[in-house]
């Protein structure tokens, strides 16, 4: 009850400041939207009611409970975004605190145009482009970034991973996976000393990163009479390689869109020609790609698809897209530990 009553008043502000004047018959309604592992809830509120002049309005927002780390997205909005990422993200509304630590953030609630344009080399090439923007504009901005020990929640996280795929040995189904876990053990053991070398590498260096891309937290929205990439859910931004972004997006993309498998290597030089840099592809910068697409496989995502493909109370489709999914991770590991090693 009590955050409805917070999210109640802050509706009642945010009226106050697009319409000065009295409103009237005033209309809200949530729907609880599905808000990943970052936000412990998020609705979608609309709000209809009627100005001076009888004329009917609807005010559109999302708003986000953040419980423990993910508090650091209202942050990362506050600091980062507003500085750096306003033209890329949803615009911020309000932030709202509580006695306990909780936070409501609440921003715009962002209109898709397209539902899914990844197939078109045009608009994957528009996004890299806005992405290499953002990374240049961040370039001497870590204060801006809240604190978080990534390095240390990676590690635990990667030696998780670990440990799941040597269970997947016991499964006939699954035991083929586990072929891969020698490259994988040498990642984790090495992993410290494989992160300092990425975090070095020059001209990508360490900087501001959105730090989860992927289709689901990308969509194409009307802006300035243009479609134009908006990036959502800011929650796991983080002062890293820009190269975890970029390998982030055109891995989720290839595994989803045969289009953007098809065409990896293009985007990644059209993101490299958006940094005007040269768009050769040449050994030292495929080496330095897979090791921060390694990075993204070990930070979380094989191991949830691994899980899901162990899972017996999942249907039989998901845990078939599982399995693909974790062997296409298993093939990005491979690649990272030949540079590697």
């Amino acid at each position: 009850m009590e955050k409805r009553i917070e999210l109640t008043n802050l509706i009642q502000q945010l009226l106050q400041r697009v319409a000065p004047e009295p409103v009237q018959d005033v209309l809200v309604e949530g729907k609880s939207l599905r808000g990943g592992i970052e936000a412990s809830g998020v609705t979608l509120v609309t709000v209809r009611y009627r100005n001076q002049s009888n004329h009917q309005k609807i005010l559109r927002l999302v708003a986000k409970q953040l419980t423990g780390r993910p508090v650091r997205e209202a942050a990362v909005y506050q600091r980062l975004v507003a500085a750096h990422a306003q033209h890329l993200a949803p615009r911020l509304l309000a932030v709202e605190g509580s006695d306990s630590g909780d936070i409501l953030l609440v921003i715009e609630a962002v209109r898709r145009t397209t539902s899914w344009p990844w197939r078109n080399l045009k608009a994957g090439e528009a996004l890299l482009a806005r992405l290499a923007e953002f990374h240049m504009a961040t370039e001497g901005a870590a204060a801006l970034v809240p604190e978080w020990d990534y390095e240390a929640e990676l590690q635990a996280v990667a030696e998780q991973t670990r440990t799941t795929l040597e269970q997947c040995r016991t499964d006939p189904d699954l035991a083929f996976l586990a072929r891969d876990l020698p490259p994988l053990n040498r990642l984790v053991l090495a992993l410290p000393a494989f992160r300092r070398q990425l975090l070095s590498e020059r001209p990508f260096g360490c900087r501001p990163i959105h730090g989860d891309l992927h289709p689901g937290n990308v969509l194409m929205s009307r802006r300035d009479g243009q479609d134009k990439p908006i990036l959502l859910d800011w929650g796991r931004a983080r002062v890293a390689s820009q190269l975890e972004d970029v390998s982030s997006w055109l891995q989720s993309v290839s595994y989803w869109e045969p289009e953007g498998r098809r065409r990896h290597d293009t985007l990644l030089t059209s993101y490299l020609s958006a940094l005007g840099m040269d768009r050769r592809l040449t050994t030292s910068l495929r080496a330095v790609y897979w090791m921060a697409a390694a990075s993204n496989v070990l930070s979380g995502a094989l191991l949830y698809h691994l899980c899901v493909a162990r899972d017996c109370h999942r249907s039989r489709t998901q845990r078939i897209a599982a399995v693909t999914a974790a062997r296409d991770a298993l093939r990005v590991v491979r690649r990272a530990d030949a540079w590697w090693s």
